[in-house]
């Protein structure tokens, strides 16, 4: 069964947009990237992901922020159910 969930990320000063595009390019087997976009308020980036199972699911969003320049902070929220 299919994990979701929404990276909410802080970034350094002018690097929201490096960051979301970089995540929406990050490719990794068993995750997707739903979308990736640059907002306002506490976070600069949310990314939303989808992937085969809980472990794929933190497996990726380490990956990919491992060695991203400018993510100075995420939080992981996990979807419980959707409409």
């Amino acid at each position: 069964m299919a994990v979701t969930g929404w990276v909410l990320i802080q970034t350094g000063v002018g690097t929201a947009r490096t960051v979301a595009d970089a995540f929406a390019a990050f490719k990794s087997t068993g995750m997707r990237v739903l979308s990736s976009d640059t907002v306002t308020g506490p976070h600069d980036v949310i990314v939303h992901i989808e992937a085969d199972d809980l472990d794929r699911l933190g497996d990726a969003v380490e990956e990919a922020v491992r060695d991203l320049a400018g993510v100075q902070n995420t939080l992981t929220c996990l979807t419980i159910s959707s409409a």
